[in-house]
C-alpha cells in the first residue's frame, strides 16, 4: 500500500538537508515499527519517494512524500476495494494509526498535515508536480512605491531571457532562468511594509516551474530582478517559505498532490 503524506518543514527542521531528511524519515519509520516495502535487486532500499527537495534554510508549509508500506492479506483486500472506488472506514483508520505512530517519532517542525492512499500504478510525485509556490520577504535598501515594484516585476516577466547566477563547486554559472518562472506577484497591495522609519521590506509570491527540465531558486530570481530591473533588494536578508507544491493542469487549474488520490 502506498500512502502519500503532506507535512510541514519549519523552524530548526528547515536546516535538515534533503539526504538527511530521507535518513531521518527512514529511522522514524523503524522506531514507529512501520514496515516499509523495499525495492528488489542487489542494493534494496526503502520505497520512500519525496517531492521536489527544499533548499536548505527554506521553510515548507505543505511538502509531500510517498511511502510504500507492507500489507497483510486483509490490507491487500482493502487496497483492491479502494482501487475499485470502495474506500472503507477500516482502511482510513489504518492510515490514521500509521500517521499517529510516525508523527510521534518525528522532530519538531516536521508535522504531518494530510494523508491519503495512492492507487497502484499512480505516478511518482516528481513525475506529476510541476509548479512550486514560494513567498519571499526581502528587505529594501530604500523606500519603494508599489507601482515601481509591480513595474520591475512586470518588465522582468516580459523579457525573453533573464540571467540568473548560481555558484557550484566554486564556479560561477550564468543561465537563462526566465523559462522557469510562471509568475511574480506583489503580496502586499501597499508594496512596502514599514516596521519603522528606516526599515522597509517587500513580500513577493513566486510561482516557479519545476520538473525534469530543472528549476530555479527564489534567491536567483531576486538577484536577477536586482541586477536587471534595479529592484533595491538586500539579498543577504531575504527569507523564503515554500507555500506549496502543485500539479498544474492543461487548463491552468492548480491541484495539490493529495487531491488526485483518495484522501482521509
Amino acid at each position: 500500500m502506498k500512502i502519500r503524506l503532506a507535512y510541514t518543514k519549519k523552524g530548526e527542521a528547515r536546516y535538515i538537508a534533503h539526504l538527511d531528511l530521507t535518513r531521518m524519515l527512514d529511522r522514524a519509520l523503524r522506531r514507529a515499527q512501520i514496515e516499509v516495502a523495499f525495492s528488489e535487486g542487489f542494493n534494496p532500499h526503502p520505497k520512500i519517494a519525496f517531492g521536489p527537495p527544499l533548499p536548505v534554510g527554506v521553510e515548507g508549509e505543505q511538502e509531500y512524500v510517498d511511502i510504500e508500506v507492507k500489507e497483510n492479506k486483509e490490507q491487500e483486500k482493502e487496497a483492491i476495494r479502494e482501487e475499485a472506488g470502495e474506500a472503507t472506514e477500516a482502511g482510513a483508520c489504518d492510515i490514521g494509526n500509521i500517521v499517529e505512530r510516525l508523527q510521534s517519532q518525528l522532530p519538531d517542525g516536521i508535522k504531518i498535515i494530510g494523508a491519503g492512499i495512492a492507487v497502484k500504478g499512480s505516478k511518482a510525485l516528481m513525475a506529476v508536480i510541476n509548479l512550486a509556490r514560494y513567498r519571499t520577504e526581502a528587505p529594501l535598501l530604500r523606500p519603494v512605491e508599489a507601482e515601481e515594484l509591480r513595474k520591475a516585476c512586470r518588465n522582468w516577466l516580459n523579457r525573453d531571457e533573464a540571467t540568473g547566477i548560481r555558484y557550484q563547486q566554486g564556479k560561477k554559472i550564468e543561465r537563462n532562468i526566465r523559462p522557469f518562472v510562471k509568475n511574480i506577484t506583489l503580496i502586499s497591495e501597499e508594496g512596502v511594509i514599514s516596521a519603522d522609519a528606516q526599515n522597509y521590506q517587500v513580500q513577493l509570491r513566486l510561482d516557479i516551474i519545476t520538473g525534469n527540465a530543472g528549476s530555479v531558486r527564489p534567491v536567483e530570481i531576486l538577484e536577477s530582478l536586482k541586477n536587471m530591473e534595479g529592484l533595491p533588494v538586500d539579498i543577504s536578508g531575504v527569507t523564503t517559505t515554500r507555500e506549496g507544491l502543485f500539479i498544474e493542469q492543461s487548463d491552468g487549474v492548480l491541484r495539490n498532490p493529495l487531491e488526485v488520490i483518495a484522501t482521509i
